[in-house]
This record gives C-alpha cells, sequence and structure tokens, in this order.
C-alpha cells in the first residue's frame, strides 16, 4: 500500500509540473518565451524547494516543534508555519522570478504570473515528494493533505507574480506579497497543523482561488483589444471588479457602513441558529465537531456554510436597503463585522483567529457578491 500512496503522490506532485508547463505553452504562443526559461525557472524552484524543506525540518527539529495534524496543534507550531515556513517558502519563489524582473522581461501582468507559476511548479513538485519522503507522512490522509496544499502554491505566487508583470502594478508587489504569504502559512497550517476535521474548511478557499485565477486570466491582453489566451471561462475580470469598487464621484455612506455591520453580525448569529437547528432535525449530532476526527467535519460544514451564506445575504439587504451605486458600503460593512469576529477570536482562542483569518477573504468576496446583486436589482 506504501508503494501506491508514493505513485500517486508522485501523479499529484506532476500534475503541478503539467498545469505550469501547459501554462507556459499558452503563453508561448502571444510572447517570447524560450522553454530553456521554463525549465530553469522550474528547475530552479524544485532546487531550493530541497533547500527550504532541509531548513524547516531543522527548524521543527531546532524548537521541539511538531506540526500538531493530529488536531493538537499548539500556538507555536502555528506560529513557525505562518512566520517562517510561509515566507521562507514565498521568498524562495521569489528568487527564482526575480533575475527576470529586473531584466523587465516580465511585461505583462499574465506573463509575471507565468514566470511564478513555473518556478511554483518545480517547488511544490519537490515538496510534495519530500512530504511523503521526508517527513515520514505516508497515510491516505496525508497523501489527501498534500494534494490540497497543490493549489495555493500556484495562487499565491501566480498573484504577486502578476503584481511584477507590467505597468505600475510593481509598486504594489510588497503589500501583496505580505498577504500572500500571511494567507499561504494560514492555508498550509488548516491542512498540516490541524486535524483532519478541519480540512472541509479549506474548500471554499479553493473556490475563492478558482474564481480569483478566472479573474486574473480574464483580463484583457495589454497587446491585443481582445481578451487574451487566459480567458478560460466567462469571469468577471479585474476591471470589472473595480468598477463597482468605484465611490463613483460620491462621498462614502459612514452611516450604512455602521448599519450594515450591525445587519451582518445579527444575521450571522440568525443563521447559525437556523444552522443548529437543522442540524438536530437531520440528527446531527454537534458534539462531534471537533477536528481531531473526520467524523467532525460535517457539523464544521454545516455551521461554517451558514456562517459564509450570511455575508452575500446581510450585504444584499444593505445594498437594497441603502440605494448604493456601488458594493463600497455593503463591502465595509462586512470588514467590520469580520474584524469583531476576528477581535472575539483572538481574546478566546488564538488559534482559531488564524482559521478566522483564512476564510475572512472568502467572506469578503462573497459579501461583495451579494451586494453586487443588490445593486443590479436597485
Amino acid at each position: 500500500m506504501a508503494g501506491i500512496r508514493f505513485v500517486i503522490t508522485l501523479l499529484i506532485g506532476s500534475s503541478g509540473l503539467i498545469f505550469a508547463f501547459w501554462l507556459w505553452r499558452r503563453v508561448e504562443r502571444t510572447s517570447h518565451f524560450p522553454s530553456k526559461r521554463a525549465l530553469l525557472l522550474a528547475t530552479s524552484g524544485l532546487v531550493l524547494s530541497v533547500v527550504g524543506t532541509l531548513l524547516e525540518r531543522a527548524t521543527l527539529k531546532f524548537t521541539g516543534l511538531g506540526l500538531g495534524s493530529d488536531g493538537r496543534g499548539t500556538l507555536g507550531s502555528a506560529l513557525v508555519m505562518v512566520l517562517f515556513f510561509a515566507p521562507l517558502e514565498e521568498g524562495l519563489k521569489v528568487a527564482c522570478v526575480w533575475p527576470a524582473y529586473v531584466r523587465r522581461r516580465l511585461l505583462t501582468g499574465q506573463l509575471g504570473a507565468t514566470y511564478a507559476v513555473l518556478a511554483a511548479g518545480g517547488f511544490a513538485f519537490a515538496e510534495t515528494l519530500s512530504w511523503f519522503l521526508l517527513w515520514d507522512q505516508s497515510s491516505w490522509l496525508d497523501v489527501l493533505r498534500a494534494g490540497i496544499a497543490l493549489p495555493a502554491h500556484f495562487f499565491f505566487a501566480g498573484l504577486w507574480g502578476y503584481m511584477l508583470g507590467g505597468g505600475r502594478r510593481d509598486r504594489w508587489f510588497g503589500p501583496i506579497w505580505l498577504v500572500s504569504v500571511l494567507l499561504h502559512g494560514i492555508y498550509d497550517h488548516i491542512i498540516f497543523g490541524r486535524g483532519p476535521g478541519l480540512l472541509v474548511v479549506v474548500v471554499p478557499m479553493l473556490v475563492l482561488m478558482a474564481f480569483g485565477v478566472r479573474s486574473v486570466l480574464g483580463e484583457p491582453s495589454s497587446h491585443s483589444g481582445r481578451r487574451s489566451v487566459y480567458s478560460l471561462f466567462d469571469a468577471p475580470s479585474l476591471g470589472t471588479v473595480r468598477e463597482v469598487m468605484d465611490r463613483k464621484g460620491r462621498p462614502l455612506l459612514v452611516h450604512w457602513i455602521l448599519f450594515g455591520a450591525l445587519v451582518t453580525l445579527g444575521v450571522m448569529l440568525s443563521f447559525l441558529a437556523a444552522a443548529v437547528y437543522a442540524g438536530h432535525r437531520l440528527g446531527i449530532d454537534f458534539a462531534l465537531a471537533d477536528e481531531a476526527g473526520i467524523e467532525g467535519a460535517v457539523p464544521i460544514a454545516l455551521l461554517g456554510g451558514a456562517l459564509l451564506l450570511a455575508f452575500p445575504f446581510s450585504a444584499y439587504l444593505v445594498a437594497r436597503a441603502s440605494g448604493s451605486v456601488s458594493v463600497l458600503e455593503p463591502a465595509w460593512a462586512t470588514g467590520a463585522a469580520i474584524l469583531v469576529v476576528l477581535a472575539l477570536f483572538s481574546v478566546t482562542e488564538p488559534t482559531a483567529l488564524l482559521v478566522a483569518l483564512g476564510i475572512a477573504p472568502v467572506g469578503f468576496a462573497l459579501a461583495c457578491a451579494g451586494a453586487w446583486f443588490g445593486l443590479e436589482r436597485s
């Protein structure tokens, strides 16, 4: 069985490389991107991934910390994941791409993202295999963890890589890189540092990554008036997102932000109460809502799903009631409500705060979507 698990792990890592080179092949049709350069990026990512893995293992051995994947992860192991592992990994990927940025080869955002994804492909391939070979993690659950961790490498690398490409967006590289590091660290902490019952939490995060990629790849090409080869699906582009976030030349309605935050908190409590009621009617035992066991995934999914659904519903109500012409007020209201929840978590359970931080962008995006529908019908 160990041999079968290794083969599947190898296939998971290889799928990342295949995706990276498929992306390179698409952009190579319209941009000068030699195959030798693509191979060099992937190879450098692979080599630096081995270096990073050895440093991570040495750090855990020196500190005496564990990943805590049995559901008993400590605050110390979480901080090591967020403050050391994630910056190290994203920093090593940047090291692969930076020479091309200095030589001004990243002419567009899509090209910058492709460079970063190629480096991430080699990095993820080596890290996936090291998870099996070096970390002594060879159960089927560990294989699942390795597979779920793979997309985050490409998403977060593509995010800061996009900022390095063309125009003046590179001035945002620093903040975007820091956000990518924080969210990637939290994402990996949930996967590798928490119990199997909490793996269900990453599902909405994966969905948000997919929509984010669709939005970025749906941007019009800077060299033509048509949508680029990256437009794989009919998704709102970044230009559309900027448009609905515009104030339209009017002042921000602060009173609706404050009122909307109260509405959001009220809807969240109502939806959680409805989820508990529905769970009892369906015979779901909420006492099993423990991340240490896989059986805890069902009640956690029910409560988490109810909480996430509250965001678009409340934002829709605020948008309709305020008569706003943009999603700014509902978005800020949702952000204020999320900050209140995060403040409560920081007092009661610091490690739960990290999980809440990871889910916060999903709730914010859902709120913007709900508000957008409210604007359409106003």
